[in-house]
């Protein structure tokens, strides 16, 4: 009796981290890098930048930081919507885990950094 209880204690604990996202995923999982593309636009460097979700788990409403960040070549509004100092990724889709989206911007380099997402 007493090895089934610590089975099912175990059970249940496992299945509230996994529904309630407590498995040690976050935005801290999204991952961003950019290089040059070696295109100049209206005299400014075109940059692609890559966002990688590291998490075993999907993650949603993937929120950037983008305070300042001002391209003369605007980014596919499909794929990043600037409103004053934040951005959401994509239209608040989900990355699946080890997903990467990707998009171009022309301008001066900037520094992305995740602010908030949804796991799961």
């Amino acid at each position: 009796m007493t090895f089934a209880l610590k089975y099912l204690v175990i059970f249940l604990l496992l299945s509230i981290m996994v529904t309630q996202g407590l498995c040690g995923c976050s935005f801290a999982d999204i991952q961003i890098g950019g290089a040059r593309t070696g295109r100049v636009i209206s005299g400014e460097p075109e940059w692609k930048i890559s966002v990688i979700n590291t998490c075993s788990q999907p993650q949603s409403i993937v929120i950037l930081s983008c305070g300042g960040f001002a391209p003369v070549k605007p980014v596919d509004p499909s794929l990043l919507i600037q409103k004053k100092n934040t951005c959401l990724l994509i239209k608040g889709n989900t990355i699946p885990a080890g997903g990467t989206v990707q998009f171009t911007y022309a301008g001066e380099p900037y520094f992305f950094k995740p602010i908030s997402s949804r796991v799961g």
